[in-house]
């Protein structure tokens, strides 16, 4: 039974020496070739297009009349806007292109943390696979041992059978952990797009990454909401502008056929004197100004809020990482070894030999757990850093 120790160990430190696939790649691949990538871009694109139509002026009106009723004369009217409110209008399409241009970061911020929960899960599940692998491994070696030890009448068959049902809940594990494996990786390969991920990264609690999350000053969402301000103070500039008078400038002769052309030309000036329509939208977009203001404070607190928290979380998880690193797996991996020693010199039996290691082996399992939670609150505030 002394080959039971050398298969654990030797199982425990196996490393795969091939290419990795690491999480920033994949990243890079999905920000490039993802729809909502190309969907985004072509938003802000089109909101660049739209800043070219600020100088939008109505059509002339070309008409034959005859003011006199002697004869046909040709005219032409162009009207105008107040030069201030195409001013606006510029400045509107200006912030509207802006706020395109945040929001893409908001969409790109959206798919790393999508792509890098993703990966985790990958992560999670190749390393649960690896500690299943290990743990059927010598619970089959175990069964086996148990089986013959029932033959020469060293056990009864009640152990014997205790011995068979753990080894096949294990190789249960195993296969449901395989089956999640490789669900995981079709998820991210499809997400992606890339055929061929290799080995992912191994999975590890990256505290460098979580020492430089240090500020929110880059987070897309309130850069957004804050954005979204300058777009509701502008269109409030423009509704005050669409008060100002318009004009219209027109060439048509209205007089004898032989009048000067000086007196052909004609010009005239709207004037605003319904002031209740204009006062409306003004207000309108005065209440949509300060309903974006409000926006931008709620989000920077829920932030901020999220952040805090996360934080805390990550500590927390860390906390306990460290415990399971110094003196946790230490100690599961002494159970095991020990556990097997005492039952190959017959000094304990099945029951208890099997507790033992399950105890021992749900050590690893927690601090896989643990793991999980402190990567994924860490990725997390790295989308709260916008990062």
């Amino acid at each position: 039974m002394k080959i039971w120790v050398k298969i654990y160990i030797l199982s425990m430190f196996a490393q795969a020496a091939t290419a990795q696939t690491s999480v920033e790649l994949v990243v890079e691949a999905v920000l490039k070739n993802h729809p909502l990538t190309q969907a985004a871009g072509f938003s802000t694109q089109a909101k660049k297009y739209a800043e070219k139509q600020s100088l939008n002026l109505s059509n002339p009106q070309i008409n034959i009349e005859s003011p006199s009723g002697l004869f046909y004369a040709i005219g032409v009217i162009q009207s105008f806007d107040f030069p201030t409110v195409y001013m606006r209008k510029k400045q509107v399409a200006q912030a509207e292109t802006a706020l395109a241009q945040v929001g893409q970061k908001v969409n790109e911020n959206d798919l790393r943390y999508t792509v890098r929960q993703l990966y985790l899960n990958a992560q999670v599940s190749e390393y649960q696979v690896k500690q299943w692998t290990t743990r059927d491994s010598l619970y089959q070696l175990i069964d086996a041992t148990a089986a013959r030890q029932f033959s020469a009448g060293e056990i009864n068959f009640l152990q014997k059978t205790l011995v068979e049902n753990e080894a096949a809940k294990v190789h249960q594990e195993l296969l449901v952990a395989e089956r999640y494996s490789e669900a995981t990786r079709k998820q991210l390969i499809g997400f992606s797009g890339l055929n061929d991920l290799r080995v992912l990264t191994p999975l590890v609690a990256d505290t460098l990454g979580l020492k430089l999350i240090t500020a929110l000053v880059s987070n897309p969402n309130i850069a957004y909401e804050q954005q979204a301000v300058q777009v509701a103070e502008q269109q409030l500039s423009l509704a005050k502008s669409q008060a100002l008078p318009n004009f219209s400038l027109g060439y048509l002769n209205q007089g004898a056929l032989r009048t000067p052309l000086g007196y052909r030309f004609r010009a005239s000036i709207g004037i605003p004197l319904w002031a209740g329509q204009y006062q409306g939208g003004r207000q309108r977009a005065e209440s949509e100004a300060k309903a974006a203001q409000s926006r931008v404070a709620a989000q920077s607190q829920s932030t901020l809020l999220g952040f805090a928290n996360i934080s805390s979380e990550a500590i927390s998880a860390l906390g306990k990482i460290r415990y399971y690193e110094q003196e946790a797996l230490q100690r599961s991996r002494l159970l095991i070894t020990t556990a097997i020693r005492l039952r190959e010199a017959g000094e304990v039996n099945y029951v208890d030999f099997l507790r033992t290691l399950d105890e021992a082996f749900s050590i690893p399992k927690e601090y896989v757990q643990q793991l999980q939670t402190f990567e994924s609150a860490r990725i997390k505030m790295l989308y709260y850093a916008g990062n």
